[in-house]
Formats: C-alpha cells, structure tokens, sequence
C-alpha cells in the first residue's frame, strides 16, 4: 500500500510511506522516483542488516527495529527486528515496511496535521524518524533488564530449578542480537552524518543516543554472562559440598567396614574369638575409631 502522507508545493517536497508493497508497486516507485534498482532490491530482502548509502542525490539507508510483537523465546535478527527502508533527498522521503509500525504512525499523525513546514523540515522529519527506529529498543533493554534482575534473585536463593539455565541463555541470545543491531545502527548514523548535506544538533544527538543504547546492550550481554557463569558456580559448588559431605561420611565408616571385613573372614583359627570380652572390646574400639575420625574431621575445618 502506497501512501502520500503530506505534500509541501511550496518546498517541493513529498513523503511517501510503503506498507508491505507488492512488485507492482515496487516497480512504480522505481520508475516514478528514478531509485536504483540495487537499492530497490535490498529493500524486498527481509533479512537486510543496517546499513547507509549515497547514491547520487539520494540517500539511501537500512534500519532494523525491535518488534514489540516478537515472543518471549525469540533470539534471531528475524524474530526480533523488523527492517524499516528509507530513500531521502530534497524532494522526497519514502519509507518502506512490511507492517504497521505504531511509531510511524504517530510520526505521520503529527507531521499530516501541520499548517507550516519549518525550514529543512524534511531533514527534521528525518531526524525524528530515525530517532524513533532508534528508541524502539528501549523497551526491550529495559524488559531484558527486569528479567535478569529476577533471575538473579531467584539465583541467590539457592533455586535449582532447570529452566534458569534455558532462560539465561535466552536473554543472552537476545542481548547479542541487540547489541549488533545497535552497534550496526550506530554505524549507519555515523555515516549518515558524515555525509549528510544538513549538520544540525538534533543530528548529533541521534549519535549519542544510540551510542548509549549499544553502552546499555554491552552491558546487559556482559551481565547476563557474568550471572550464567555465577549460576554455574554456584551449582558446581553445591554439588563439591554434597560430595564432600559424602567422602566425610565414607571415610568415618571406612574403618568400621574394615574391621567388620577383617571378622567376617572364614579362617578356622582367630584366637581372640574365643576370648569372652571380644565382641565388647572390639566395638569399642570402632566406636573410639569413629569418634575419633569425626573430632580430627572437625578440627580440620571439613565439617
């Protein structure tokens, strides 16, 4: 579906929004606004990474959002970014996506409804578009956030319950998936602003948002690795102290075991059997053997 948002007679200028275009429409555009059919060709491939080109005067840049639709358990580029596709120049801006965006649409509400264009008002309009793709991740770094903090309190409270294992990874896979797309994004607005005609704060500020975005996704990555590697520590040494308490309790009973090994042999002759206080002789000595065994563990810090 092909839309004209607003048209601006007095600037020239135009801004188009695509909604899961058919080739037909494709090839419309094509013609219609001279693009490039590489251009052209990068925006019919869902997969696409962020990136940012200058083709003639015509910029031409990749973005990928987070879809705030994706599931719980998604952990790839595609199930947890949709592409957004943009040509700019002078006289238009088309922007081109397979679905509904809700912050496309509050961007155009707005911009539908002005009476007066400011100066550069399409590089403005640019520039809020592009912080918006920029936000979209907001959310996701927030909610994978609150997930690893609950975790982590599960974590401590000895839970051995199997999923966290499965759970941590997925935030894992998911903080890695943010912090490429970030870093990517981050990269595409550079470029953008090295070569953009129109140098202004706001662009400037599309740089430092969205290096602090991929400061945050580092550091959820980094975090989530560190409280996956803690929870393997913590279960490694939980089974270290079952198995030591196991070693202590054979090594108290060892002795005994010999002993009774010793007098459950069928020799024919063992003289001290004969003897009447035999039995009481020798389960003293195992008592005092294994009182003993528990007083120098204890004194050795092993219990």
């Amino acid at each position: 579906m092909i839309e004209t948002v607003f048209s601006d007679e007095k600037n020239d200028f135009v801004w188009i929004d695509v909604i899961n275009p058919t080739p037909e429409e494709y090839t419309e555009l094509t013609e219609k606004y001279e693009l490039h059919p590489a251009a052209v060709k990068d925006c019919l491939a869902p997969n696409h990474l962020p990136k940012y080109e200058r083709i003639g005067d015509t910029a031409f840049i990749i973005t990928r959002i987070y879809d705030l639709n994706s599931e719980n358990g998604a952990d790839t580029i595609q199930q947890l970014t949709n592409k957004v596709a943009l040509f700019v120049s002078d006289e238009y801006l088309i922007t081109i996506h397979r679905k509904e965006e809700p912050f496309i649409t509050h961007v155009k509400e707005k911009w539908r409804n002005r009476t007066d264009l400011e100066y550069n008002s399409n590089a403005r309009l640019l520039n809020q578009l592009l912080n918006k793709i920029i936000h979209t991740y907001d959310g996701a770094l927030d909610l994978a956030n609150e997930r690893m903090d609950r975790i982590e309190k599960i974590i401590f409270k000895d839970s051995k319950d199997p999923k966290l294992i499965r759970e941590m990874y997925i935030i894992k896979r998911r903080a890695s998936v943010f912090k490429r797309m970030i870093f990517l994004t981050k990269t595409t607005m550079e470029q953008f602003a090295r070569f953009s005609d129109v140098q202004d704060p706001f662009t400037q500020d599309l740089i430092d948002t969205v290096d602090s975005l991929h400061f945050q996704a580092d550091e959820l990555h980094e975090n989530i690795q560190n409280l996956l590697n803690l929870h393997l520590a913590l279960a490694s040494h939980r089974t270290n102290e079952v198995m030591g308490v196991l070693t202590i309790v054979s090594m108290l009973f060892l002795p005994l075991t010999f002993i009774v090994g010793l007098y459950g042999m069928n020799f024919a002759y063992m003289p001290e059997l004969q003897y009447q206080y035999s039995y009481f002789i020798v389960i003293g000595i195992m008592l005092l053997m294994f009182f003993g065994s528990l007083i120098w563990f204890k004194q050795k810090r092993w219990l």
